[in-house]
C-alpha cells in the first residue's frame, strides 16, 4: 500500500491538548478549579506512516464536539498511567464550550490519597497543566500550496481531562524551552526520545516527544525535505532501537551502535542477525549467513515464489516468472527457506524468521492482492453495468455540481453581433469515499500445517463481500433504503418525486403500454431554460421476480398479449436488462446511458480492495483487508420509478 497520509490512521492517532491551570480560580476549601481543557490552537505533529508534518485543528464548535459522555467525566492524572494514574483522581463538572473552547470545573477527590498530593501541587503551582482525552470520530485533510497539510479534526468525543507534567502545545510554550530565551537542543530532545523508547514509554508518549522533535526542527528553519529525512531516521533508528532492548540478551551494546550508526541497516537486518545468533548458540553445527549472497537473484527468488503461490490460489498469469515451476509443489516451510535464506533445521526458528522480517509478509501481501484483485473482478454484481465510476485521491467530502452545462439553444449571432452571455445554472451534490475492511491472519499453526488455501480463501471472501458491499450500497441508493432511507438531492428531495417528474406511485407491471409512458416522461425532462433533453432510457432495472416477464417483452419479435401476432414489438433489443436479487420483487426502473448514478473508488487502488500488512509477531503476521468507495446520484432526470404491480 502506498505510504500516503490517510483520514482513517489519522483518526487512530490520540487526541492530545494542553491547556494551563489559572491559579487564580482555586478554591482550596471545595478542592476545585476551573479549567481550560482545550483550544482551537493550531499544533505541529507528524504523520509517521508517510513521513509527513502537518497541523492538526480541533474545532470546537457545538456540532464538533460529542460531549455525550461529559456527565461522567472523570479527572485523571497523566490519562490513567503510571504510578498514581490507576483510579480517577476527582471527576468533572459543568463541561461546556465557550467562544470556541472546552472549559469545565475539576473537583479533586477526597476518598484518592493520591488526589490530596496532586492538588497540594496545583496550588502550589508544581503541576498546571491540563490534557484532554478524546477520540476521533471525522477529519478533514486540506493541502494548503507553500505550507504544510491542515488536518481539521470535525467530529470528535469527549472523554475525560488529565493533570499531566509535561505538555506539548505549542501554545502553552511547553517542550520548546529550557529556560526563557535559551532553545532546547534537537540533539537533547533525541537523546529524551531514546530514553523513553528504553524504559518502556508508551505510544502515546513517544508520539508527544516525536511531535516535539519535528517542532524544533521547524524552528530552526530546515526545509520539509530535511524534516521528512531527519523523520525517516528517526523512525529507523526507532525501530532498531525497540528490537534491541526487547532482545538485550542477544545483543551487546557494540553491536547495537554499529546498526544505529549504518544509515543503510533496518530494523529487519538487526532481526536476521538475532536469529542467525540465536540459531548458533542454540545449534552449534549451524553456520550463520548462508544466503544467496546476491540481492538482485534473492529478488528474483522472491518474484518467482509469490507467482508460483498466486498461480496455486487460482489465478491465471499471462507472464509468471521463469523459475515459478520450482515452487509449484512446494511447501509453505520450502518457500520460507529459499525467501528467507534460512538453512537451519529448527521448524520452531525458521518460522520466527518468517514473522519476524519482512520477506515471507510481503511476499504473502503481493499474493493477497492478486488473489483480492481476480476474485472481485468475477464476483457477482450488476451496479457496475450501468453506474459511472471515478477515482478520488482522498477521503474529503467534494461538491459536484451536476449541472454544469449551460441550458438551452444556442443564440443566433449578427454579422458584428456581440454573443450574448449563458449563464450556468448549477446543483452541488456532496459525497465522499468511505472505508471498508476487516483483517485476516496468516498463523503460525497455518504454516506449520501448510494450509495456504485457508489463508486465501479468507482473501477471497472478502473480495466476495466487498463486490456485494458496493453492490448492496448502490441499489439501496436507488431504491432509498438502509442508510440512504432519507437520502436527499441538492434540491432537498429523494431521487424519485413527483416534483422530478421521474416516478409513477400508482403503479403498474412492465409492459407495452408502461414503458411507453415511462420512456415518454424520461424524454420529456427538461433543463434549467426549460429546453426538452429528449433522454432515452438504455436500462431496465428488475428483481428476479419479473426477470422472465421483461426477458419476454425486451426480445419478442411481436407485441406480447395481442391477438394480431403481426403487431411489432416497438421495445424489441431497445432495452438492456438488468436483474439484481438486491431489488424489491415488484418496482421496476428504466436508467439512461450516463448521469445516473456515480460510484468512486480511491485513486492507485484500481478501483479494487487491497491488503496490505498490519501487524507482525512471532504467532502470526496480521494482513488489514481494506475497501475504499462512495457513491451519488448525478441527477435524477436520468432515472425513472415504477411502483409495479
Amino acid at each position: 500500500m502506498p505510504k500516503r497520509m490517510e483520514e482513517k490512521r489519522l483518526m487512530a492517532e490520540p487526541i492530545e491538548r494542553r491547556a494551563t491551570i489559572d491559579r487564580k480560580n482555586i478554591n482550596s476549601e471545595e478542592r476545585r478549579v476551573s479549567i481550560l481543557i482545550s483550544t482551537e490552537t493550531p499544533i505541529r505533529r507528524t504523520d509517521w506512516w508517510s513521513g509527513e508534518v502537518y497541523e492538526e485543528v480541533l474545532l470546537h464548535g457545538e456540532e464538533n464536539v460529542d460531549l455525550s459522555r461529559a456527565a461522567n467525566a472523570k479527572l485523571r492524572y497523566m490519562h490513567g498511567s503510571g504510578k498514581y494514574g490507576e483510579l480517577p483522581i476527582g471527576r468533572l463538572e459543568n463541561v461546556r464550550l465557550e467562544n470556541r473552547q472546552l472549559r469545565a470545573d475539576a473537583i479533586f477527590s477526597k476518598a484518592n490519597p493520591d488526589a490530596d498530593m496532586l492538588w497540594r501541587m496545583v496550588e502550589e503551582g508544581t503541576l498546571s497543566e491540563i490534557s484532554v482525552g478524546g477520540r476521533k470520530l471525522e477529519v478533514r485533510v486540506t493541502e494548503r500550496e507553500g505550507n504544510v497539510p491542515l488536518v481539521e479534526v470535525t467530529r470528535w468525543e469527549f472523554q475525560e481531562a488529565s493533570l499531566v507534567d509535561i505538555g506539548a502545545d505549542p501554545s502553552a510554550g511547553i517542550g520548546r524551552k529550557f529556560e526563557e530565551g535559551e532553545e532546547m537542543p534537537i540533539e537533547e530532545l533525541k537523546r529524551q526520545l531514546a530514553e523513553l523508547r528504553k524504559e518502556g514509554a508508551d505510544a502515546e508518549t513517544i508520539q508527544k516527544k516525536l511531535d516535539e522533535i519535528a517542532r524544533a526542527m521547524e524552528e530552526i528553519g530546515m526545509s520539509m525535505e530535511e524534516i521528512k529525512k531527519e523523520n525517516a531516521e528517526l523512525k529507523r533508528r526507532g525501530e532498531i532501537e525497540k528490537l534491541a532492548y526487547a532482545h538485550k540478551a542477544l545483543v551487546s551494546d557494540e553491536e547495537l551502535q554499529r546498526f544505529l550508526d549504518d544509515p543503510s541497516k533496518t530494523a529487519d537486518d538487526l532481526a536476521r542477525h538475532l536469529l542467525d545468533k540465536k540459531t548458533t548458540d542454540d545449534n552449534p553445527g549451524f553456520v550463520p549467513g548462508v544466503q544467496v549472497g546476491n540481492p538482485q537473484k534473492e529478488e528474483e527468488v522472491k518474484r518467482a515464489a509469490a507467482d508460483a503461490l498466486i498461480m496455486r490460489s487460482g489465478v491465471k498469469l499471462d507472464k509468471p516468472h521463469q523459475d515459478a515451476h520450482m515452487f509449484m509443489s512446494a511447501k509453505l516451510s520450502d518457500i520460507i527457506r529459499a525467501v528467507t535464506s534460512y538453512m537451519g533445521y529448527d521448524r520452531d526458528e525458521m518460522i520466527k524468521r518468517a514473522m519476524s522480517t519482512s520477506d515471507f509478509p510481503v511476499l504473502l501481501g503481493n499474493v493477497a492482492n492478486r488473489v483480492l484483485s481476480q476474485a472481485f473482478d468475477e464476483a457477482e454484481g450488476t451496479f457496475n453495468l450501468w453506474t459511472a465510476s471515478t477515482e478520488l485521491p482522498d477521503f474529503r467530502t467534494r461538491t459536484e455540481v451536476s449541472r454544469t452545462k449551460m441550458a438551452g439553444r444556442l443564440q443566433k449571432l449578427t454579422e458584428y453581433g456581440e454573443p450574448k452571455r449563458k449563464e450556468v445554472g448549477e446543483e452541488a451534490e456532496s459525497w465522499r469515499l468511505y472505508s471498508y475492511g476487516d483483517e485476516v491472519v496468516l498463523s503460525r499453526e497455518m504454516i506449520i500445517n501448510d494450509d495456504l488455501n485457508a489463508f486465501t480463501d479468507i482473501i477471497q471472501d472478502f473480495a466476495l463481500m466487498a463486490k456485494r458491499t458496493a453492490n448492496g450500497l448502490v441499489y439501496d441508493l436507488l431504491q432509498g433504503k438502509g442508510e440512504y432511507a432519507n437520502y436527499k438531492m441538492a434540491d432537498g428531495k429523494p431521487i424519485f418525486d413527483s416534483a422530478h417528474k421521474n416516478v409513477d406511485t400508482s403503479g403498474a407491471a412492465p409492459g407495452i403500454d408502461t414503458l411507453t409512458a415511462a420512456r415518454v416522461k424520461m424524454r420529456r425532462q427538461k433543463d434549467a431554460s426549460g429546453t426538452p433533453l429528449n433522454i432515452n432510457p438504455k436500462y431496465i432495472l428488475v428483481g428476479p421476480e419479473n426477470e422472465t416477464k421483461v426477458r419476454q417483452l425486451i426480445t419478442s419479435e411481436t407485441a406480447v398479449g395481442q391477438d394480431n401476432p403481426g403487431v411489432v414489438n416497438p421495445f424489441r433489443g431497445a432495452l438492456e436488462v438488468i436483474v439484481d436479487a438486491e431489488l424489491d420483487p415488484t418496482p421496476w426502473y428504466l436508467a439512461a446511458n450516463r448521469r445516473t448514478i456515480k460510484v468512486g473508488y480511491l485513486s492507485g487502488t484500481g478501483k479494487r480492495p487491497i491488503v496490505a500488512e498490519k501487524e507482525r509477531t512471532l504467532r502470526y503476521v496480521s494482513y488489514e483487508c481494506v475497501f475504499d468507495f462512495g457513491l451519488f446520484a448525478e441527477d435524477y432526470r436520468g432515472l425513472y420509478k415504477n411502483a409495479g404491480a
